[in-house]
C-alpha cells in the first residue's frame, strides 16, 4: 500500500491528537519517495504509459456549495513545478527561502523529483484502483484486504480526521457544550474508530479525556483547543477563515473523499504542450479534503444513453504582476453548456489590475482557466512608506540592500548599497510592489546606475519614504543651486530639447514654476527655459560651497576624486581657488564616499583638518 495512505489511515489521527506537534511538511517528507507508485519496466496488462514532466504544488481540497476552493501549502510558491526545475538545486534553496520557518521545505521539494516519473494505467482505471493493484503487485497489502475494505478504510480516515477537526473547533468557538461534544463523540466519532487499525486505543485515550472531572475543565478545554489547533496546522488551513472551517461536516468530506478516489486517473493527468503530463497536487497529500457540503452525481441507468460529454470545472486564480498566487484558487462546477460567473476577490493590500476576458462563459469538455492579476497597495503615509507610480525613479538616502525577496533575510540579500552623498545615491526605477510575510510594504525595483557594476540589479528595497524617495522634485522652489559636478544644460522644451544655455556647478538659478514631464518633473526658470528636477543634479535655495581655500597643512594634487595618480603637492599657508566640488567612490556602491575639492590641476582633499575655507 502507498506508504502516504498508510500513513493517513492508521496514523492520521495520532498527528492531530499530538495536537500538531509534528510539522506536516516533516510528516510529507518521509513518504515523498514513495508517495505515488509508479510502473517499472512492463506490464503484465495492457496500458497507456504517461509521462510526467511536471507536477501541481499540495493543496488541501475545500468543498461547499459555491465549489471547490484549493488551499495551496505554499501559496508563496509556484502552483506548478517542472522536472527541470525540481533537478534545479539553487532554484530549490531560493523557494525554500521563502519560508524560512519551515527548515525541511528544500529537502521535501526535492523529494517530489521522484514522483515525476512514467505512469502505466489500465483503460478506464481510477485511482483506487490504480493503488490497490500497485500494491497487490509489491506485496503491500495486509491479508485480508480487499479493494472494497481499502475504500472503506480511506473514508473512515477522512470522517475521523475531519469530526476532530471540525467539532473541536466548535467547542473551542462555544458553539457547542461539552455535553453536546461528548454526545457527538459517541455517537459518531467512536464507532467509527472501532474501524480503524489501532483505533481501539484511541478510543481509551478519548473515554480519560471524557472523564475528566470539573476540576480539571481547563486541562479538557486545552486538550481540545490543541486538538483544533493542530489539525488546522497539519490540514495547512491556517489562512482558512474560521467560520469555513467550523462548518466542516464529515459526512460529507467522507462522501467527497470517497468520490475522488473513485474518479478515473486520467482526471488527475494534465497534458501540457510538449506532450508531457502534470500530476495533481491532490497526489501529494493524499487528496486531503475537508467539505461542509457534497452531493455525489447520480450515474443515469446503462438503459439511459450517457451524456457523450462531461462538463469540466473551471479553476479561478488570484496572482500578482509576477505571476505568483496571492489569494486561494476557487474551482467552479455546472453542467455541460451551463453559464459560468467568475468574480474577483477583495484581496487585502492588493488592487484589481487585469480582469481576464473569459471571466464569464460556458463549461464546456475542457478544463478551463480564469486568472485576475493584481497589483500590491502601498497606503501613502502609513509606517512611513509612500506610494509612487510604476515607473518612477526612486533612490535611496540611507545605506539599503537589494533583496531577492520582499521578506528580507541575510540568504535573500543579492547587494548592500552605502549611504552616499546626493550625487552620488544609488538609483532605482520602481517595477511593482510587493508585501513582506509580516505584511510589510516594498518595491520590485531595477537598478539604474548606469556607471555601476549593480546596473541592471532586479530585486526588492524597502518603500520607507525615511530610506527611499523620489530622485524629482514634486514642488517648486524659488531658487536651485546646480549640484552637477558636470553642471546641467536649460532647453526650450520641457522635453529637454532645443538646447539653449549651460549652467555650472554652483549656479544659483531662479524658479518660475515646476512641470511634469512623463513621470519626471522640470524646472520652469524665470527666463522661461526648462532645467531637470533631478534632486541629483540641483538642490532647493542657495547652497554655499567654498570658492577659496588655504592648506593648513602640507597635502597632495591627484588626477581623480579617489586620491590616486598624484601630479602635484602644496605647502602650508598655499591659497587655492575651488573650480569645483565632488566625492570618492562615485559609482562604487560597496563603500562610502567622501567630499573633494576640485582646483587647477586636479583634486585635493576638503578634510578641515588640512584646508580651511577662507571665501
Amino acid at each position: 500500500m502507498n506508504r502516504t495512505t498508510k500513513k493517513l489511515t492508521v496514523s492520521g489521527l495520532t498527528l492531530l491528537l499530538l495536537g500538531g506537534l509534528v510539522s506536516p511538511v516533516t510528516a510529507n517528507a518521509e513518504t515523498t519517495d514513495s508517495d505515488l507508485p509508479v510502473a517499472q519496466g512492463t506490464t503484465t496488462r495492457e496500458g497507456q504509459t504517461y509521462s510526467v514532466g511536471s507536477m501541481e504544488m499540495p493543496y488541501t481540497l475545500m468543498g461547499s456549495k459555491t465549489g471547490n476552493v484549493k488551499v495551496y501549502w505554499f501559496p508563496k510558491l509556484p502552483t506548478t513545478l517542472t522536472a527541470d526545475q525540481l533537478e534545479n538545486q539553487t532554484y530549490l534553496h531560493e523557494l525554500a527561502a521563502i519560508y524560512p520557518d519551515t527548515p525541511d521545505l528544500e529537502d521535501v521539494l526535492s523529494g517530489y523529483r521522484q514522483a515525476l516519473q512514467d505512469i502505466n494505467l489500465l483503460p478506464g482505471e481510477s485511482f483506487i484502483e490504480f493503488e490497490y493493484r500497485h500494491a497487490e503487485e509489491s506485496g503491500d497489502i495486509p491479508d485480508g484486504m480487499t479493494k472494497e475494505s481499502y475504500l472503506e478504510s480511506m473514508g473512515n480516515a477522512a470522517y475521523v480526521t475531519s469530526w476532530l477537526l471540525s467539532e473541536s473547533g466548535k467547542y473551542t468557538a462555544k458553539q457547542i457544550t461539552r455535553e453536546e461534544l461528548q454526545q457527538s463523540y459517541e455517537n459518531n466519532l467512536k464507532p467509527r474508530l472501532t474501524k480503524m487499525p489501532g483505533g481501539d486505543e484511541q478510543i481509551v485515550t478519548f473515554d480519560r479525556i471524557f472523564a475528566l472531572d470539573s476540576s480539571q475543565e481547563s486541562s479538557f478545554d486545552a486538550i481540545f483547543k490543541a486538538f483544533y489547533q493542530g489539525g488546522r496546522t497539519s490540514a495547512y488551513l491556517n489562512d482558512v477563515p474560521e467560520a469555513d472551517v467550523l462548518k466542516i461536516d464529515p459526512a460529507a468530506t467522507e462522501r467527497q473523499t470517497l468520490a475522488r478516489a473513485k474518479q478515473p486517473m486520467t482526471d488527475f493527468l494534465k497534458k501540457q504542450a510538449d506532450g508531457t503530463y502534470q500530476l495533481d497536487g491532490g497526489f501529494f497529500t493524499n487528496f486531503a479534503t475537508y467539505s461542509s457540503w457534497f452531493e455525489e452525481i447520480v450515474t443515469p441507468p446503462a438503459t439511459e444513453k450517457p451524456t457523450p460529454a462531461q462538463s469540466q470545472p473551471v479553476t479561478v486564480h488570484y496572482v500578482d504582476a509576477d505571476g505568483k498566487t496571492i489569494a486561494a484558487d476557487k474551482t467552479l462546477t455546472g453542467e455541460l453548456g451551463a453559464e459560468y460567473k467568475s468574480e474577483s476577490q477583495t484581496i487585502s493590500g492588493y488592487k484589481l489590475t487585469k480582469t481576464p476576458a473569459n471571466a464569464t462563459g460556458k463549461f464546456t469538455s475542457s478544463a478551463q482557466s480564469v486568472t485576475y492579476t493584481y497589483d500590491a497597495v502601498i497606503q501613502t503615509g502609513s509606517a512611513g512608506a509612500t506610494a509612487v507610480p510604476k515607473g518612477t525613479v526612486i533612490y535611496a538616502t540611507k545605506k539599503i540592500g537589494l533583496y531577492k525577496q520582499a521578506t528580507f533575510t541575510n540568504k535573500a540579500r543579492k547587494q548592500w548599497y552605502h549611504q552616499k552623498s546626493r550625487t552620488n545615491r544609488p538609483m532605482f526605477v520602481v517595477t511593482g510592489y510587493a508585501k513582506s510575510k509580516n505584511g510589510v510594504k516594498r518595491y520590485k525595483v531595477k537598478d539604474v546606475n548606469h556607471h555601476s557594476k549593480t546596473a541592471g540589479k532586479t530585486g526588492y528595497v524597502t518603500a520607507k519614504a525615511t530610506y527611499t524617495t523620489p530622485v524629482y522634485y514634486a514642488t517648486t522652489h524659488k531658487t536651485v543651486t546646480v549640484i552637477n559636478p558636470k553642471g546641467i544644460n536649460a532647453y526650450s522644451k520641457k522635453s529637454l530639447t532645443g538646447k539653449r544655455t549651460h549652467y555650472q556647478q554652483g549656479q544659483v538659478l531662479k524658479v518660475k514654476k515646476i512641470v511634469s514631464q512623463n513621470l519626471t518633473t522640470r524646472f520652469v526658470l524665470s527666463n522661461g527655459r526648462y532645467v531637470t528636477g533631478n534632486k541629483q543634479l540641483v538642490q532647493a535655495g542657495k547652497q554655499q560651497r567654498a570658492k577659496t581655500i588655504r592648506v593648513q597643512r602640507g597635502i597632495n594634487r591627484y588626477q581623480t576624486a579617489n586620491l590616486t595618480k598624484k601630479n602635484g603637492h602644496y605647502r602650508r599657508g598655499t591659497v587655492l581657488k575651488v573650480k569645483g566640488w565632488t566625492y570618492s567612490n562615485a559609482n562604487n556602491f560597496s563603500k562610502g564616499d567622501t567630499l573633494r575639492y576640485q582646483v587647477s590641476g586636479g583634486y585635493v582633499t576638503a578634510n578641515g583638518t588640512y584646508v580651511r575655507s577662507i571665501r
